[in-house]
């Protein structure tokens, strides 16, 4: 008898152990900051300001998560033009289009700078895919027990109406990911 309860008593020992030392060893995402107001973006020419209300339009029934949609800004200024449901799947897949008084460079450069600061790991980032344009692909853990992929499309830059101004078009394409496994 006293064999076996040695080895229970080891048992037990051991997951608590374990238990103790995943506790001590998990790290923690950086918490994503909300951008109150107009933000100056180290490094950018532009202004962060929250993304919220610009995202308004596809958010439902509690997707995506709050912690997802506090950790994307927009530059300041602008403008949403359309959204629409790329996917039509089970999953969340929505885009909204925005566009912005600042060049192709500014809004890859206030991107690259706003992902990583709002908690973002870049997974991939290159041409555009089947359009012209360059693109940022980031993922982040959602509170709602998803990661989450965020696409940045931004588009060649043009001319405003006076010819004095670039005019650059970016879409934000949020996903949910599914287990791999």
């Amino acid at each position: 008898m006293k064999p076996a309860m040695v080895v229970g008593a080891l048992a037990v020992v051991i997951v608590v152990v374990f238990s103790v030392g995943a506790a001590l060893s998990r790290t923690a995402a950086p918490p994503a900051r909300h951008p109150s107001g107009s933000q100056r973006v180290p490094g950018s020419t532009l202004s962060a300001v929250s993304a919220t209300p610009g995202l308004s339009v596809i958010e439902h029934d509690g997707e995506p998560p709050t912690n997802v949609l506090d950790a994307i800004a927009l530059p300041a200024g602008a403008v949403r033009s359309s959204w629409s449901n790329p996917g039509l799947g089970s999953t969340f897949d929505e885009q909204v289009t925005f566009t912005v008084d600042a060049s192709e460079a500014a809004v890859l450069g206030f991107y690259r700078t706003e992902l990583k600061a709002l908690g973002w790991h870049t997974v991939a980032s290159g041409a555009a895919t089947r359009q012209p344009g360059r693109q940022l692909v980031a993922q982040i853990a959602g509170d709602d027990g998803y990661y989450w992929q965020l696409g940045v499309v931004v588009s060649p830059s043009t001319f405003s109406a006076s010819g004095t101004t670039d005019v650059t078009r970016f879409t934000l394409r949020l996903l949910q990911v599914q287990d791999q496994e």
